[in-house]
């Protein structure tokens, strides 16, 4: 590994990433429609391409004060692939599609800087319909380095496919790291002084601007949530772009450019117009052959000036871009920093337009059969308020506009987007005066440094809350859920809650009300004021409290059946249709996991879960939580208590059979969770992921259970497979043959023969074996869990008898 210097950009994208929560937000997709490709050669060729070009082995790191590339000299790097049948996308939503779901998680998987490689090839498959995903972190690639990296990967396909290992590694003319070196240079000698003091005089009081949000929200560090949407040119609009570059010699993007200026100006702003443009940066052969992060963000300004015509607009935005080229190379970062105080607060960190001319730059690629096609970014988050690329493809021009959703809403950007459109329209005709066209759009400077009005969170009564009870609910509602305030009336799921935080929730509000919440009661009306009341209505009563959750509150002397969860947790819908199948008057509970390492530790804890009070009559549970229940009653009657019942659904054996290949749990995960969802369609027929990449595969799954319906976020995701991966491994490591001999019952869906047989050693002649015909998600669901709630009555009946 050699450590280098990293170039000004690099450093300036490192900075921000740390300050920024939306940590994709450098990240960049080309998204292409692919035919059918030979996933081995396609996977040999990624790893040579990585081999070829320096920046693909780059980490960026920090020590010092300083981030500096680290260049590995081999990183071993594997195609992903994800494959679905066509079937899959009839499981998703409607109005969603598979393929864009899939595409939008890939893209917004974050990287690791410190880690390389920075770059990642994905290769998608929904039936008949393929595309493969170029994703690379900004500061190690550019658009102009992703076109030339497709171009490579083709080459090195071809050849791989004719002949396995015949791909020939050639050297580029020039790797970035030369390129980083001499901007570091012009920095430290001075070279870039003179570009850096045009940039300064140019841009001394000039305002941002931006198109007038539909919401003013702080921007307090960078990066917000985004969306993409796409706009095909009408073909008058592409023949008034022809007609203007034609009549004066002007550059399509010079078109563009000026047609931005015109609907500023035109929305509402008198004063010099800002607009952020990227460049390529490539002023010689040796860097237009550079594969790395050479674009650089230029702030064009321009004005509408009395009398001028459109064409007058477009021949100042051509002269005075020309005018600036000498100076284009000088990183943004650097300028801004330059800049006076009261400058850099007028323009902001970063210009809220920003546009840039891509050309055929996205043009298509033969790559197998056919030629690969670019499709829509799956951005997710947003660095400017408004991004627009333009695309040169084959039907059409298009237009690219990422913008920030907690800003804009989608038909204001789409009436930008049509302002342009008729202005470019209008340069069919010669000298078309400024004057006589219409826009619908509104914009505005200074957004960059007003004080951003938030806006406020309407709230009941409770605004103004009591101390007591009440907050103390209200702010754990809060917390859990990450609100600054919360109504009355808040439905837990529809303001962002999941199954998982349930737990957590009712955990808390238990903890501080001393007292046990019916879980069951509340969940049909799951908003903050029926907690509050029900948590009002249990603390009138005197009932000690355990540390286990109340999914029924029962009667008091009525039988008590106190369950304990599965791998991974449970959710408030895991043993819904067994609590309600059971008679009335039962009381049911069930402990929530802890963090023990092994089963006896997680045995001792639910154990302590239970509390001083009156032993439940009945335990056990789900899977694991079935061997934690024959666990806990080998421990109790080790202290000298008496065990009580045993409910065993579909629980793994205690023989060591259950172990998890380390390389396997990502894939048995997936499956789990996706069964757990009820979307069994939704499961990969072939899922090949690089190694270590777990969270990439979360955020697939992330993905897929949001495509059906559920709501998980990936944070959820990543909590629950540290957890079942920490009870696979405990489940694998725990072998017995220590019989209880008490009275339980066993439910059989998918436990092999030998399975069965080794519990009926340990459990006695007093197990009644349940065989039920579903799978191993299905046995705690009903119509099974009525069958199973009968059979623990009948077996409590049985030995009070």
């Amino acid at each position: 590994m050699i450590r280098h210097v990293s170039a000004p950009q690099q450093e300036a994208l490192w900075w921000i990433q740390q300050r920024s929560s939306y940590k994709d937000l450098y990240n960049l997709t080309w998204r292409m429609s692919v035919g059918s490709l030979d996933v081995p050669a396609l996977d040999r060729a990624w790893q040579a391409i990585v081999d070829r070009y320096e920046v693909l082995r780059t980490a960026l790191v920090h020590q010092d004060g300083t981030v500096w590339q680290d260049i590995h000299a081999q990183v071993t790097v594997a195609l992903n692939v994800m494959k679905w049948p066509q079937e899959a996308q009839d499981s998703v939503l409607p109005g969603r599609d598979l393929l864009d779901e899939v595409a939008k998680h890939i893209h917004k998987t974050p990287f690791d800087l410190g880690k390389a490689s920075l770059a990642r090839l994905s290769l998608v498959t929904v039936g008949e319909f393929s595309e493969l995903l170029l994703t690379a972190h900004h500061a190690v690639l550019d658009g102009w380095s992703m076109r030339q990296v497709v171009r490579d990967l083709a080459e090195v396909y071809h050849a791989e496919l004719a002949q396995s290992g015949s791909a020939n590694i050639v050297e580029p003319p020039v790797q970035f790291a030369e390129y980083a070196a001499r901007a570091r240079k012009a920095v430290s000698d001075g070279s870039w002084q003179e570009g850096t003091d045009y940039w300064v005089r140019t841009l001394s009081g000039v305002e941002s601007t931006t198109v007038m949000p539909d919401r003013v929200r702080p921007q307090h560090v960078p990066g917000t949530p985004g969306a993409v949407v796409r706009h095909s040119l009408s073909s008058k609009a592409s023949d008034g772009v022809a007609a203007l570059t034609d009549r004066g010699g002007m550059t399509p993007f010079a078109c563009y450019l000026a047609a931005m200026y015109t609907v500023l100006g035109l929305g509402g702003v008198r004063e010099r117009l800002a607009v952020g443009v990227g460049v390529a940066n490539r002023f010689s052969e040796r860097d237009a052959a550079c594969v790395g992060y050479l674009t650089n963000v230029v702030i064009a300004t321009g004005e509408l000036l009395a009398g001028d015509t459109l064409d007058d607009v477009v021949g100042r935005a051509r002269d005075d871009f020309w005018g600036s080229l000498p100076y284009q190379q000088v990183p943004f970062s650097l300028v801004h920093s330059a800049m006076s105080v009261e400058d850099r607060n007028r323009l902001g960190a970063t210009p809220s337009v920003l546009l840039t001319y891509h050309g055929k730059l996205g043009a298509g690629v033969l790559l197998g059969e056919r030629e690969t096609e670019l499709k829509a970014s799956p951005n997710t988050s947003a660095v400017n308020h408004i991004t627009l690329g333009v695309f040169e493809e084959p039907e059409a021009t298009v237009i690219e506009a990422g913008y920030d959703t907690s800003r804009f809403d989608e038909t204001t950007v789409r009436t930008l987007l049509a302002d342009l459109e008729q202005v470019l329209e209008a340069g069919v005709r010669a000298e078309v005066p400024i004057s006589t066209l219409r826009v619908r759009s509104r914009t505005t400077t200074n957004l960059a440094t007003q004080t951003d009005v938030v806006d406020k969170v309407q709230t009941s009564s409770i605004a103004e809350r009591e101390e007591g009870l009440r907050g103390s609910v209200h702010d754990i509602w809060c917390e859990t859920l990450r609100l600054p305030q919360a109504e009355m009336g808040s439905d837990f799921f529809a303001v962002g809650g999941h199954s998982l935080q349930v737990f957590v929730l009712f955990a808390k509000v238990q903890e501080v009300a001393g007292r046990q919440i019916d879980m069951m009661d509340w969940l049909d009306t799951p908003t903050l004021g029926k907690l509050i009341q029900l948590t009002e209505q249990s603390v009138a009563i005197d009932q000690p409290i355990a540390h286990s959750v109340l999914l029924r509150q029962g009667e008091q002397n009525e039988p008590h059946l106190h369950l304990i969860h599965p791998a991974g947790g449970a959710d408030q819908a895991t043993y819904k249709d067994l609590a309600n199948a059971l008679p009335e008057g039962w009381r049911v509970t069930m402990s929530p996991d802890g963090d023990q390492e092994t089963l006896e530790g997680m045995a001792d804890h639910h154990r302590e879960n239970l509390g001083a009070g009156r032993m439940p009559d009945v335990i056990g549970g789900w899977s694991l939580g079935g061997l934690i229940g024959y666990v806990m009653a080998i421990r109790m009657r080790d202290s000298g208590a008496t065990p009580p019942l045993l409910l065993l659904i579909d629980p793994p054996a205690p023989d060591g059979s259950s172990a998890t290949e380390a390389h396997r749990e990502l894939d048995s995960f997936i499956y789990t969770i996706l069964r757990a969802v009820d979307a069994p369609a939704l499961i990969p027929t072939e899922l090949l992921l690089s190694p270590g990449d777990t969270e990439h595969g979360l955020s697939v799954l992330e993905a897929l259970v949001n495509a059906a319906g559920s709501s998980m976020s990936i944070d959820v995701l990543r909590e629950r497979f540290d957890a079942i991966r920490r009870h696979w491994t405990a489940v694998g490591e725990y072998v017995s043959d220590e019989p209880v001999n008490v009275p339980s019952v066993l439910v059989a869906a998918e436990l092999p023969e030998e399975a069965v047989a080794h519990w009926k050693s340990l459990l006695g002649p007093d197990m009644v074996l349940m065989e039920v015909d579903a799978d191993h998600y299905a046995a705690v669901k009903d119509p099974f869990a009525a069958r199973i709630a009968e059979a623990v009555v009948a077996l409590l009946e049985g030995r009070v008898g």
